[in-house]
């Protein structure tokens, strides 16, 4: 970047933290220089609810990356989530001029592919090429340079709800803050823990964060389905609060340090003390109560990630071709991902392989941001530097960014 350094900086705005990361190319490759993280505020399973406890939360992130950092920043992106995200199929077809395709002509294809009703209470977060097809050949993955006289590109939309949208760029206006892009955390979390081995063979990733749990479904390198369920580590908090009649405080306290959802890994004999509520003395029960609450609520949500892959993503198959088409297995990542016996329920339940999801280690504040809680924000950092170089070296061929020029604005209805 020369002389003038730049950064970029990355907000992951979760239901239980704010993560800001702060990234710079140092050497040719991308150095994490700044971060901040604080607990998040304002928010409910991924949705803003109250603005200005989200906006201090957000701004309290940055000031602590800033002060780390101390750069000037280029970009800024930021994370959203929620079961109101969605996705569905789209195509467009354009004539190729000059009978071969050009970069330009594949940012028109995809651009055209864009233009479908949708209800206004959607708007379009980003468009996945699935497929182009070239006079009828199908299954083209690169067609830039190959020779027709029609494009087609099929094409998956992902799209949020525009008032959870906008309420979370409006807690950057109130900073005065501008936003470049606005990237799906189940997305971002795909690029920081998924190899290109993963995505080739097949994978689904499932990101068990606070609020919300989020999936995405890759094979032939390419992703193909996501969504997002209610459901995160928050919610075993509130069973265990309930299930053991101790305050929501308390039952974090446990869940982290007791906690484990498999009951088979538990002695009969572990007992573990509670702190009681207002006057009332401590209580001992046994670790495996603990055990049943929380191992119910993980299969449960299993069986609602199954019936949902069912419903949206393999319809009409059966679990052999799903085994086909999911060659890696399972990836968990997100900062619920470690509880002991996730792993191997995982694997009992949906008979696929399954690992935890660390993000690669990038140079920098490497060690701090190893971990799956910081699966989301590393990736965002991924995702923005290399759109980034892609774009400087598409702007070096003079492509014009349909796309991208001003993509924020015609979202906001601007």
């Amino acid at each position: 970047m020369g002389k003038e350094e730049k950064g970029i900086l990355v907000v992951d705005v979760g239901t239980t933290k704010v993560c800001a990361l702060i990234g710079e190319e140092k050497e040719g490759k991308l150095w994490i220089t700044g971060m901040g993280l604080v607990p998040s505020k304002g928010l409910k399973k991924g949705t803003i609810i109250n603005i200005e406890e989200a906006t201090q939360s957000i701004k309290n992130a940055i000031e602590k990356a800033k002060s780390q950092a101390k750069i000037p920043i280029e970009s800024i992106y930021t994370s959203i989530t929620g079961s109101h995200i969605k996705s569905l199929s789209a195509s467009g077809v354009i004539a190729l001029k000059e009978k071969v395709v050009t970069p330009s002509e594949v940012e028109e294809v995809l651009f055209s592919a864009q233009t479908i009703e949708l209800p206004q209470d959607r708007i379009i977060l980003h468009i996945i090429p699935q497929e182009f097809v070239i006079d009828q050949n199908r299954g083209i993955l690169q067609p830039i340079g190959m020779s027709g006289v029609r494009l087609e590109a099929n094409v998956r939309l992902i799209t949020c709800n525009r008032s959870a949208f906008q309420n979370l760029l409006r807690c950057f206006e109130n900073l005065d803050i501008e936003v470049d892009g606005v990237i799906v955390q189940g997305l971002a979390s795909g690029e920081s823990v998924l190899t290109s081995e993963e995505k080739e063979l097949g994978v689904i990733l499932i990101d068990f964060g606070g609020g919300t749990t989020d999936v995405a479904i890759y094979w032939d390198n390419v992703l193909r389905y996501i969504f997002s369920l209610p459901i995160g580590g928050e919610l075993l908090t509130n069973d265990l609060a309930i299930g053991l009649r101790t305050s929501r405080i308390e039952a974090e306290k446990i869940k982290i340090k007791n906690g484990v959802c498999l009951r088979d890994l538990l002695e009969e004999d572990e007992i573990i003390e509670l702190t009681g509520i207002g006057d009332r003395p401590p209580r001992k029960i046994s670790k495996k109560i603990l055990a049943e609450i929380i191992e119910l609520r993980i299969k449960e949500l299993i069986e609602i990630i199954e019936k949902e892959l069912y419903r949206e993503v393999f319809i009409d198959k059966d679990p052999f071709d799903i085994k086909s088409k999911i060659g890696s297995g399972i990836v968990i990542t997100g900062g619920s991902s470690l509880l002991p016996g996730l792993v191997y329920l995982f694997e009992q339940m949906l008979d696929l392989p399954t690992r935890i999801g660390f993000p690669f280690k990038l140079a920098g504040l490497a060690e701090e941001t190893h971990h799956p809680q910081f699966a989301t924000s590393v990736g965002m950092l991924l995702y923005a530097y290399n759109l980034q170089e892609r774009v400087k070296e598409e702007r070096k061929e003079g492509i014009f960014h349909k796309l991208k020029k001003g993509f924020i604005k015609f979202l906001k209805g601007g």
